[in-house]
């Protein structure tokens, strides 16, 4: 179970990265920012998105690898549909 754990993290860590250089932040334009700081925010992004997809999935007793992908894909749409420009 760890295991699958860690692979859904790292698969939500990976669809973070993927959103923020389809859809980059207003933070990612600044000439300040780094790649500590873009390494950080992805890995916080990614980290919020596994933990509301084990969550979710456990607490609709459905913990099945491939309905914590979709709730992960979901939240990685929500925070890349955040950051379109008004």
């Amino acid at each position: 179970m760890a295991g699958e754990a860690l692979g859904l993290f790292v698969f939500a860590w990976i669809a973070a990265i993927v959103t923020s250089f389809f859809r980059p932040g207003p933070m990612a334009s600044s000439p300040t920012y780094g790649a500590w700081q873009f390494i950080g925010s992805t890995f916080v992004t990614g980290l919020e998105c596994f933990v509301f997809g084990y969550v979710l999935s456990r607490f609709f007793k459905q913990f099945k690898t491939g309905c914590a992908f979709v709730i992960i894909l979901f939240f990685a749409y929500l925070v890349w549909a955040g950051r379109h420009p008004v």
